[in-house]
């Protein structure tokens, strides 16, 4: 998508899906502060990236809905 092709962001529809892997990370320290004017807080954080993922894959669809995977999908809440 491109101003040379004649499309906008606003006339883009994606089709079909996307799978992107998504590094995990531990969260040894996080602080949320005050809340700012523009609605969200500060945040102080330390973290240590770990060699652990998750695979994300997001299809379009008619109705919004969850699915999960993998070990000890079946015991996490989907709504």
């Amino acid at each position: 998508m491109s101003a040379r092709d004649g499309n906008t962001a606003s006339e883009w529809v994606p089709t079909g899906s996307v799978t992107v892997r998504v590094p995990g990370k531990v969260n040894l320290y996080l602080d949320v502060g005050d809340r700012r004017d523009d609605g969200y807080h500060e945040l102080t954080t330390v973290f240590h990236a770990v060699s652990l993922l998750d695979e994300v894959t997001v299809r379009t669809a008619d109705v919004l809905s969850l699915a999960m995977s993998g070990e000890g999908a079946d015991s996490l809440p989907t709504d």
